[in-house]
């Protein structure tokens, strides 16, 4: 069969859509670039995936649960729910992470925030739930300014492998709700009507 050539006027026409993609593309990323409202993210937690873990490694080890930024709003309250498989993985708490919380009473202006969690009832029921609560009104409360640029590490998560794990399984760390709460619920971010996304985690076990 004779391959088929496409005229000058067909090649012509092509060339023209090319250019104009391109133009488009380079429009929105410019708009990102500078904060518009076009394909603007919403704010994420994200949970690490580390690197792979041996099944005989029985030593500690953290994950961190990063936020790529927060909305213009004060957020005096903060929620994160988390299920595991305690079945393979036993929670042992959780260590500070970069991001901090306005503290108009100290000479930096921040402080870490303090995170309420019952370790021993997440075992029992393989969900971690979080909470960060400000009692002062909003003197104590995140905001955009508490995340740097490039995003930051919310907390880290601290984890054992059980008895059990064993070698080629993979172990998930899913949210099943995460919420930073304003004054304004319009003003609030939460997983449920995607004003704020997640990203789950998992450890996987090797060798």
């Amino acid at each position: 069969m004779k391959k088929k050539t496409l005229t000058p006027k067909q090649k012509k026409i092509i060339l023209i859509a090319m250019v104009l993609l391109a133009a488009v593309i380079a429009i929105l990323i410019f708009t990102l670039k500078k904060g518009g409202s076009i394909l603007t993210a919403a704010p994420s937690v994200t949970i690490e995936t580390p690197e792979k873990r041996s099944a005989s490694n029985k030593e500690s080890f953290s994950l961190e649960v990063q936020l790529s930024g927060l909305g213009e709003a004060v957020y005096p309250a903060a929620s994160f729910s988390i299920q595991f498989d305690p079945a393979k993985l036993e929670f042992l708490g959780i260590e500070e992470g970069d991001v901090l919380i306005t503290d108009t009473e100290s000479s930096s202006g921040w402080k870490a925030p303090r995170w309420s969690v019952n370790v021993e009832r997440s075992n029992e029921i393989g969900q971690i739930n979080l909470m960060y609560l400000d009692l002062t009104g909003g003197k104590n409360a995140f905001t955009e300014a508490s995340v740097a640029e490039e995003g930051g590490v919310l907390l880290r998560l601290q984890f054992r492998l059980r008895g059990s794990a064993k070698s080629g399984e993979i172990y998930e760390l899913s949210f099943e709700d995460a919420v930073f709460a304003a004054s304004d619920e319009t003003e609030s971010l939460a997983m449920a009507n995607g004003t704020l996304c997640t990203n789950n985690g998992r450890i996987v076990i090797g060798d």
